[in-house]
């Protein structure tokens, strides 16, 4: 009994460290986005929507840091505590056997390492998941810079509701498509982006629970940014990508029935 709890504890640790590890490198890998929350008040000469453009940009070309961690929470053995060894390692063979969709992004003599692989996944998502974010950052920017517009009208209260809920779809939409770039390392592009939206309003639950994820994730930045930045970015997008993942599920088994 001793023996199983001592094991227990040091895989609990590994785990732990390995989700600091994470938080210090998405400090770097999303360094324009972190810059732009923590330091708002040094852009107070801008005008609100200069701001919010700023900000669209800055979160634009920070999102293949979440890819990467996308990729972790997707095959890091640490981060999937509690998982089977063989049911991970049956996953993983066919991943390997399917030739549309990913292979693992740890290798097998990495199973203990976070550092490493991840910065590997990050190089070799960066294209792909910058092209599709800019792709979901435009719509954004559009859906943001109207926004400020109706909420600097006196009539525009209808107006801003509803393009806050649209630029809300977007934001889970586009992580909806990080996570198929993840998945699918050859999808079009026209199709990641037309799927991001279907597969978020076909499975709105768990786009709900995603945004309230990302509420929380903002609020935590806002009001306790270095904490956030060093205990609880990883975590939180831990949870972030368990949503999407559900949106995204069926998809990826789909494609590895028809394969198989």
């Amino acid at each position: 009994m001793f023996i199983r709890i001592a094991q227990s504890f040091n895989t609990i640790s590994r785990s732990i460290i390995a989700f600091l590890i994470l938080d210090i490198i998405l400090i770097t890998t999303m360094l324009p986005w972190n810059i732009v929350v923590m330091f708002t008040d040094s852009f107070s000469a801008l005008s609100i929507p200069m701001l919010a453009l700023v900000a669209v940009v800055a979160y634009t070309i920070s999102a293949p840091a979440l890819a990467a961690a996308f990729a972790a929470y997707r095959d890091s053995p640490i981060m999937r505590y509690g998982e089977n060894d063989d049911v991970r390692l049956r996953r993983n063979h066919t991943y390997e056997s399917i030739a549309a969709v990913a292979d693992p992004y740890w290798s097998v003599e990495e199973e203990n390492r976070t550092a490493r692989p991840y910065l590997r996944a990050y190089v070799s998502l960066f294209g792909r998941s910058l092209i599709t974010s800019l792709m979901f950052g435009a719509i954004l920017a559009v859906l943001v810079e109207a926004l400020c517009l109706a909420l600097s009208s006196p009539n525009g209260s209808v107006v801003a509701a509803v393009l806050m809920a649209l630029s809300a779809i977007t934001v889970v939409a586009h992580m909806t498509a990080l996570n198929l770039i993840v998945e699918f390392p050859n999808a079009h592009y026209p199709a990641i982006l037309r799927n991001g939206f279907l597969l978020t309003a076909a499975k709105w639950p768990f786009a709900l629970l995603a945004m309230i994820v990302l509420a929380v994730y903002m609020g935590m930045m806002l009001h306790w940014p270095w904490f956030m930045l060093l205990f609880g970015t990883g975590l939180v997008f831990f949870f972030l990508y368990h949503c999407v993942e559900h949106i995204t599920r069926h998809v990826v088994e789909q494609m590895i029935a028809e394969e198989s």
